[in-house]
């Protein structure tokens, strides 16, 4: 099933002041600087966005997604799949090894899912779409089976995503430690060193010969070197770039995003994600929010669309539904449901009771306050803008006479903490798998199971219309069919108003062209890949 498009919003290099005779040439380091760094860099291990950054620099997968949202094999040379959709049979390409010396073969593919499903690895991505998971049959060396009890539309998704990244089963054995420290692939680099809050080096696979299909050349990448380094700070992370100290950025800051498309020798790769967009999932098991009006009266009174224009100055767009537009199977009739009415924010906290107001002008019933509680983290993607449109979203609720109080967290473990407890009224969400499937993940009963002590369903929604909704779509192989269900189970996350939609998530990628050339984006997880890139001297 080809699974969606990746919508381009734009993309393109405008390299007006460099010397475009440069061709192809191995050699030289390529700086790239990143937002964040990882807790560990092995993709499948918890499962969040900036372990795919350097997973897609090291770990090849059985297939890759076209921009057009095809599927085509990579370290597979093949795959089929039987009629009734629970076997999918992978003919592995003959003569890969791992960057350690083992052999790609079927056997490394059964202990890869083995390992993804595994509860002690945590996976957030791969505890639920293996859940129908029966067993990896290999017949031989180069030919794995794998096989479910009841067929999964959403799984070559899944193995195209960089969490599907494929690892040494020896290296493997070493356990979660060694494996987020280094872990090992067939990929076109290799982990060399990974200097802990600073940066990772990442070294060429001399042997490598078996890129994705999207790339432009074959054989080993040309960059000797690639250095990942861990910017947070999005003005310093910019001015690294402009004064020449890295080769290219993710994240460009929102208020230098013009600039950087001014820039004559910038190459700007500017694509949207598919999957659930950022969001604030609303907690519906406990007061306020378990009130389905106060629900509905928040939707209204945050103005989304003015914070993110504000905010953001233009360069991130809005979204207002639950699934990304770019995503399989997203319904535009459940977009703009909420949009910003005042008026009707106000009758539907009249209508719940919350008639009062106090001296400040929060909302009161019972003597209570109208208060909701928003935890964020002290390091988010882009943490200064994400901060300003939180406290644009407090003033706007305010109107209506919502007390949203923003409580900072001194660190990740103490931010995930709040999640485990359901200690929230609103929790930051996004999940950029380019699947409808994503809405069974964050929205279903089944969603509530903690994974490594992390429960991808937020909002605390169990619905039986839901769940058999995702789950009837999971399994069918029948196009309308599944687009019928999965536009169900979208109406019902509109309907239940479970989440305020922030922001489609966008990569922003920024290169100097003056110092390396071809970047591109791998369209599986919507990362930068530099297999292709070179240096441009």
């Amino acid at each position: 099933m080809a699974l969606g498009l990746v919508a381009a919003s734009a993309a393109g290099c405008s390299a007006a002041s460099t010397n475009s005779s440069v061709a192809p040439h191995s050699g030289g380091t390529i700086t790239f600087a990143y937002k964040q760094e990882p807790v560990c860099l092995e993709a499948a291990i918890g499962g969040d966005e900036p372990q795919n950054y350097v997973a897609t620099q090291i770990l090849d997968r059985l297939v890759s997604r076209d921009q057009d949202g095809s599927f085509k094999p990579w370290l597979a040379d093949s795959y089929t799949i039987s009629d009734d959709g629970l076997q999918y049979t992978f003919k592995l390409h003959p003569g890969v090894k791992f960057t350690d010396g083992t052999p790609f073969n079927a056997a490394a593919v059964r202990s890869n899912v083995e390992f993804w499903r595994a509860p002690e690895t945590g996976s957030v991505n791969w505890g639920a779409a293996l859940a129908d998971y029966v067993e990896t049959r290999t017949p031989d060396d180069l030919t794995a089976v794998v096989v479910l009890s009841k067929p999964n539309s959403a799984l070559l998704s899944y193995l195209a995503h960089p969490s599907g990244g494929i690892e040494s089963p020896k290296a493997i054995a070493r356990g979660t430690e060694a494996e987020c420290a280094s872990p090992v692939g067939t990929g076109p680099f290799k982990v060399e060193k990974w200097d802990r809050q600073s940066q990772v080096s990442l070294v060429r696979n001399d042997d490598y010969d078996w890129g994705p299909p999207q790339a432009k050349h074959t054989g080993a990448a040309y960059a000797d070197k690639l250095i990942i380094r861990f910017i947070s700070e999005p003005a310093t992370r910019f001015g690294a770039l402009t004064a020449g100290e890295v080769d290219a950025i993710d994240a460009i800051p929102p208020e230098n995003f013009a600039e950087a498309k001014a820039t004559a020798n910038f190459q700007i790769l500017n694509e949207l994600q598919g999957g659930v967009p950022q969001q604030l999932d609303l907690n519906t098991t406990r007061a306020p929010f378990n009130d389905i009006k106060v629900r509905q009266a928040f939707l209204h009174a945050a103005d989304v669309p003015g914070g993110v224009k504000q905010v953001f100055f233009g360069a991130f767009t809005a979204a207002d539904a639950p699934l990304s537009p770019s995503t399989a199977d997203y319904d535009p009739a459940q977009a703009g449901k909420y949009g910003y009415d005042l008026t009707t924010a106000n009758r539907l906290l009249d209508d719940a009771g919350w008639t009062q107001r106090d001296a400040q002008g929060y909302r009161t019933k019972d003597g209570k306050r109208l208060t909701v509680v928003l935890p964020v983290s002290s390091s988010g993607q882009i943490q200064a803008s994400e901060d300003a449109l939180h406290e644009y979203i407090q003033a706007k609720a305010k109107d209506a006479g919502f007390d949203v109080q923003i409580q900072k967290n001194s660190s990740g473990t103490a931010y995930s903490q709040r999640q485990t407890d359901w200690d929230y009224d609103l929790y930051v969400d996004y999940w950029t798998i380019n699947t409808p499937d994503t809405l069974r993940l964050i929205y279903s009963t089944e969603g509530l199971k903690a994974v490594a002590g992390y429960h991808n369903n937020e909002s605390g929604f169990s619905n039986p219309a839901f769940d058999a909704a995702v789950n009837q779509a999971r399994a069918s192989t029948d196009d309308a069919e599944r687009k019928r269900l999965y536009s169900q189970a979208q109406q019902l996350v509109s309907d239940n108003a479970l989440t305020l939609p922030l922001y489609v998530f966008p990569i922003q990628v920024a290169a100097n062209a003056d110092k390396i050339r071809d970047v591109r984006l791998d369209w599986s997880g919507v990362t930068p890949a530099f297999y292709d890139a070179y240096v441009a001297s």
